[in-house]
């Protein structure tokens, strides 16, 4: 294929929508308004809290990927060659056919139901559901090269317009008068911050950098032109991706009388609001769309990540074909299930995620040895207190009766919010610097390409 130095801005622009519709799915779309009608008046302060961990955050993830000079795989191996391989691949289980993706078709069933007010009374409706489902999802993944022409052009202009006349209606004629307070009593700033893990956008961020640059490297763009050319079209999916968290929840935090609804509910309720029977159709399609590139995105992800890790032995197409097929299979368990078995382990992995990002993209002389051996106790640590993060969790959702543990759990700095990892990995990435680095542990194919700092 003939080289060209760089992508045109157009072409930018709309390789940067299919990386937002990417982003969007099912969750990323329909949160926003929760979180606008839970801080109401206090929107715009949760909002910061939401750029930082759903925005910023999974920004960042691009910005890591090109000073880190590689994928996921590449970035967390170089530091931690052994965990790390547990790291990315327990990571990918999760986005990918284990709980994210069977959750698109799922989320998706749930919203054909509540349109059609239609109970079956078995599982048979929701698995030729999800086979018909990822068959379609299938025809969008198996040629890697088509894929995000296929999104730019098919699904992003179709969410684009549908999204962007919920919110125009819904900043022009609120639902309410006035924003009410806060229903939460931690600060907004918090609130928000702690809610955006809920996207996994980090996540999927590092994990579909790897389609991009497959992408560009198709297109012939010169090797010099690639990292910055990453960048550049992370900035407009995530670009376009925060006016769009922004508008939903500036139009969430006008719905405080509708008190008992969240997620799903709550935006079906305010589109039939706002534009009546007809607008509850155009949801309904958005919000599959939505998950349909989610899926779309996350399964080419986890294909291209087993070719990588496996060195070929694992071919893009027949990975894609079983987490297709292990998806279908999950995905008709229900949504409630799904989220309640796997969705608290995201919570293992996310502080994990934050400071292997955050050390790529911001700390100088990223490649030093020493500082390689800051972020691998970092990330260990901070997955351990991950962990109890997730065992509380589950004592809760399944009753398990751990008094002593919780208590434990409670008296540990910052665990109210989830961030008790902080100082812990702060704690032990000083260690990590400060001790005697082991050789060994950094992976042999770069120790001669990096110098002891």
């Amino acid at each position: 294929m003939k080289q060209q130095q760089e992508l045109s801005w157009q072409q930018i622009f709309f390789m940067g929508g299919a990386l937002f519709a990417m982003h969007f799915g099912g969750a990323s779309m329909i949160w926003p308004m929760t979180w606008g009608k839970e801080s109401g008046s206090s929107v715009l302060l949760a909002f910061v809290g939401i750029s930082m961990t759903a925005l910023l955050l999974p920004l960042l993830a691009y910005v890591a990927l090109s000073r880190g000079r590689g994928s996921f795989l590449t970035i967390t191996t170089r530091a931690m060659p052994k965990f790390g391989h547990f790291f990315c691949g327990a990571t990918i289980m999760i986005l990918g056919p284990l709980y994210v993706i069977p959750r698109m078709s799922a989320a998706s069933w749930d919203v054909i139901l509540q349109v059609t007010a239609w109970e079956p009374t078995s599982r048979l409706p929701i698995f030729c559901f999800s086979c018909a489902y990822y068959l379609l999802t299938y025809w969008f993944v198996f040629s890697r090269t088509e894929l995000l022409a296929k999104i730019s052009k098919l699904l992003f202009p179709a969410l684009i317009l549908i999204v962007t006349a919920i919110i125009t209606k819904g900043l022009l004629t609120p639902i309410a008068a006035t924003q009410a307070a806060p229903s939460y009593s931690i600060p907004p700033v918090v609130y928000g911050f702690t809610e955006g893990y809920a996207t996994g956008d980090l996540l999927c961020g590092l994990v579909f950098g790897v389609i991009i640059l497959n992408n560009l490297k198709h297109q012939g763009i010169a090797p010099q032109k690639l990292n910055s050319t990453v960048i550049k079209v992370g900035c407009v999916g995530i670009g376009i991706l925060s006016v769009i968290h922004l508008g939903h929840m500036l139009v969430g935090s006008y719905a405080s009388n509708l008190s008992d609804l969240k997620f799903a509910t709550l935006y079906a309720q305010v589109v039939l609001h706002l534009w009546g029977s007809t607008g509850g159709v155009f949801f309904s399609i958005a919000l599959i769309f939505a998950a349909l590139t989610t899926a779309i995105g996350l399964t080419a992800a986890t294909a291209e990540y087993f070719e990588e890790a496996s060195h070929k032995r694992l071919p893009y197409k027949k990975v894609a074909l079983a987490v297709l097929l292990s998806s279908t299979v999950i995905g008709s368990i229900g949504l409630d299930r799904i989220v309640a078995i796997f969705a608290p382990l995201l919570d293992a992995f996310y502080p994990g995620a934050i400071l292997i990002t955050l050390y790529y993209a911001l700390v100088p002389h990223c490649l030093s040895i020493r500082k390689l051996n800051a972020l691998r106790l970092a990330v260990i640590a901070s997955f351990v207190m991950g962990l109890l993060d997730v065992a509380c969790t589950y004592n809760t959702l399944f009753d398990l009766q751990l008094t002593g543990y919780v208590s434990f759990y409670r008296s540990l700095p910052l665990s109210d919010y989830k961030l008790t990892w902080v100082p812990v990995a702060l704690f032990f990435s000083v260690i990590g610097y400060l001790r005697k680095v082991n050789l060994p542990l950094v992976a042999p194919a770069i120790h001669s390409s990096i110098t002891n700092k």
